[in-house]
């Protein structure tokens, strides 16, 4: 019987890079033979991430005024659009690297909700809903990078032109620093009751680490020792 593949998810604020070390992790495992697949939510330029993309440009108002249920169910449907190709490639006992998936949604729309008990209730709804009911599989290990708000800013301002964002520089949630934080924030609640998450601080002492060094730590965690110069 094959070994079920593995869904491995790199999460983390705007700006920290995810693309990157997505990247890099996929090319480092296919060094060492493994069969990778990569994914990236939400599938931006694809029919299941149209109401997504409008979420994003402030088509229904604020992303916090929206509302976390609402807003859950639209990233939601983007990423069961993808749960057959997901099951597929892992029942052929192949690996995954997402970018972004599940945790992505816990966290910004967890954002939005002051109180602790309101917000483990949305939490536990959405991964009923897209675990359980939607049938998306569970990640076996999510890396979230954090890198803080000031700096974050800085580093979205200098991204590839986004097609999604018809002209502007940043979506409606990259716009708000205060948000950002919020986020950060959330990101630690998930993780401390997670053991499936570990965080990735990618700054220190107020310098950003090296995308080498990130690179790093991201094998580190997956218990691999890095090879690639990146």
């Amino acid at each position: 019987m094959k070994k079920r593949g593995q869904l491995i998810v790199i999460e983390g604020t705007d700006g920290s890079g995810k693309a990157t070390q997505a990247k890099l992790l996929v090319r480092e495992l296919r060094r060492r033979g493994r069969r990778v697949h990569t994914i990236a939510f939400p599938q931006y330029g694809k029919k299941s991430a149209g109401p997504v993309e409008a979420f994003l440009n402030g088509e229904y108002g604020p992303p916090w005024k929206l509302g976390p249920y609402r807003s859950a169910t639209l990233f939601a449907v983007d990423r069961v659009a993808a749960r057959q190709q997901l099951l597929g490639w892992m029942r052929r006992g192949e690996t995954i690297v997402a970018d972004r998936y599940v945790a992505s949604g816990l966290a910004y729309d967890g954002a939005a909700i002051a109180s602790r008990t309101a917000r483990q209730k949305f939490w536990q709804w959405s991964r009923h809903f897209q675990y359980r009911v939607l049938g998306l599989p569970k990640p076996d290990a999510t890396i979230v990078l954090l890198v803080p708000p000031r700096i974050a800013q800085r580093l979205i301002l200098v991204k590839q032109v986004r097609r999604y964002l018809r002209g502007r520089k940043r979506d409606h949630y990259e716009r708000e620093r205060w948000f950002q934080g919020r986020v950060i924030e959330r990101y630690r609640e998930l993780a401390a009751a997670d053991r499936s998450m570990t965080i990735i601080e990618c700054v220190e002492r107020g310098k950003l680490l090296s995308k080498p060094d990130v690179h790093r730590r991201i094998m580190k965690v997956l218990g691999l020792t890095a090879r690639s110069k990146a």
